[in-house]
């Protein structure tokens, strides 16, 4: 009776070791850890990119301005400090203006100073197409930098 029973006892080892296996690989075979690894990979090239980084000299030095900026500054000291001409400026009827450098956060990512009668009103990752697009529905929205303005000065939509 013990021959019978070693086979049994074996292959019910074999069967929970599978099943073990199976279970650990389960997530590798769904995608989360290739996914994982993935993320991991690109975070850790990210790091080494030169426009995350701000290795240029100029995103440098416009990270830096930007870094020192608070609402209500003096638009022109800011952009003295940046020394270089915005790659787009834009305005409108209600008085904002929009000032736009491209390549600043990322190679697709620009810095937007946003001034409303030569004072900042919002500073940050964006687009001066977007930001003058809000201004124009008298929107206030979420981004680093931004507050809304009183209602007098909210233009209307």
């Amino acid at each position: 009776m013990s021959t019978n029973r070693t086979p049994a006892t074996l292959w019910a080892a074999i069967g929970f070791a599978t099943l073990g296996l199976l279970g650990g690989c389960a997530p590798m075979v769904s995608g989360s850890m290739a996914e994982g690894g993935f993320s991991a990979a690109k975070s850790a090239f990210d790091a080494l990119s030169p426009t995350a980084a701000g290795a240029d000299e100029r995103q440098k030095r416009i990270q830096a301005a930007f870094n020192e900026v608070n609402i209500g500054d003096d638009v022109q000291l800011v952009l003295n400090k940046i020394a270089e001409p915005p790659h787009e400026k834009t305005g409108n009827a209600q008085g904002y203006t929009c000032y736009e450098f491209p390549g600043v956060y990322s190679a697709d990512e620009a810095a937007v100073l946003m001034a409303h009668e030569g004072k900042i009103v919002f500073y940050g990752n964006s687009s001066c197409s977007d930001e003058m697009r809000s201004v124009r529905g008298g929107e206030a929205g979420s981004k680093s930098g931004e507050i809304s303005a009183d209602s007098s000065e909210t233009p209307a939509g």
